[in-house]
């Protein structure tokens, strides 16, 4: 028993540090090693599994719902060799990720079984058993009224009654079997759970993905605008990619680099601006502050579309765009003063953009 936990812990402990050791991995390119701890981690699992008993029902069906996750993961395992034997890192990646989260989840129902076959023993009546369980039939409704999920209760909560029930009447082998029905509809439901809050995810993110189409056609105008056919061809690809992908993580990335490349044209644009010289185009000072002006309000007009849900950030952003009414309406006063204001209008929309970046 003591070897089964530790080598538990073992891997309940690997899949915490999963993403630093993938970090390891990506910079030192090493796929081999990745191949090397998944199916080091797949003989050990197996040869818990192995160890299973299988005395009555439950702990059959308990072993067959280990094996399908087993199974799904050893087959992860042969494809990721065929990934790095093909050169295709970002698959062999992927799936290392996978199917070590699945051997994480094996570690972790094994550890379950054994504590409830382990307090089973101590416990003949159950009662320990029966109130954790009403507890997690508590934290399911709780996780269910969160996310909006219309699950049905009824079954569980009737299990559990009858459990208590069996219990109280000393008819300990009709409680543990009663026991073992909640386990599996409690999984059950927690995986149709699961299965519900990242479509929410997924349909958070499209909605997201829709508002950034707007604000990347506004910076390909502002980029061609500019001659910046480089970076029109980036956002366009950006928005291909938002527009189709029903990934999280896609639609995160693809938003951080149009985020990006704002940040990049706005540069530009100031230093293009610093460039020029002032006598061959005969730009007047109050032309340039007028130019410089319409790329702030451009800025903070895209800023104040995406700040909204944030109220620090849209205090920035509404106080920057009154500075820039201020500076249009006084063309007259010094050039130190206008400089100052415009300063003051750049890092007001540099602090609710860092808060805009945060919150994404």
């Amino acid at each position: 028993m003591n070897k089964i936990y530790g080598i538990i812990a073992i891997f309940a402990f690997a899949g915490l540090l999963l993403p630093t050791s993938v970090m390891q991995v990506e910079a030192a390119s090493d796929l081999d090693y990745m191949l090397k701890i998944a199916e080091k981690a797949k003989r050990y699992i197996k040869q818990n599994i192995n160890e299973m008993e299988s005395s009555n029902t439950q702990d059959w069906k308990n072993r067959q719902a280990v094996l399908e996750i087993y199974d799904k993961s050893a087959d992860e395992i042969d494809q990721l060799s065929d990934a790095i034997k093909d050169g295709d890192v970002k698959s062999a990646r992927e799936l290392f990720i996978s199917s070590m989260g699945k051997i994480k989840q094996i570690s972790q129902m094994l550890n379950q079984i054994a504590e409830t076959k382990a307090q089973d023993a101590s416990l003949p009546d159950h009662s320990q058993i029966i109130k954790r369980y009403e507890m997690n039939y508590q934290k399911l409704q709780q996780i269910s009224n969160k996310i909006g999920a219309d699950i049905d209760f009824s079954e569980m909560k009737n299990l559990i009654s009858l459990a208590k029930q069996n219990n109280e009447q000393g008819k300990n082998e009709q409680a543990k079997q009663t026991i073992g029905q909640i386990a599996l509809k409690g999984l059950e439901i927690y995986k149709n759970l699961q299965s519900i809050n990242q479509e929410n995810k997924i349909i958070r993110a499209q909605a997201l993905a829709e508002k950034y189409v707007d604000r990347i056609n506004a910076l390909i105008v502002q980029a061609k605008t500019s001659g910046l056919l480089d970076y029109v061809k980036q956002l366009e690809n950006s928005k291909t990619q938002l527009v189709s992908s029903n990934s999280t993580s896609q639609i995160t990335k693809q938003i951080r680099i149009v985020i990006t490349i704002n940040n990049d044209i706005q540069e530009i644009n100031r230093n293009n601006l610093q460039q020029i010289d002032v006598d061959e185009i005969q730009f007047s000072q109050k032309q340039k502050i007028t130019s410089e002006l319409s790329q702030l309000e451009t800025k903070a007009k895209l800023l104040h579309s995406d700040a909204k849900g944030s109220n620090a950030a849209l205090y920035y952003v509404e106080k920057a765009i009154a500075l820039i009414d201020n500076v249009r309406n006084n063309l007259d006063d010094s050039e130190r003063k206008i400089n100052s204001k415009l300063q003051l209008i750049d890092q007001l929309l540099t602090k609710a953009e860092k808060i805009v970046q945060e919150a994404t």
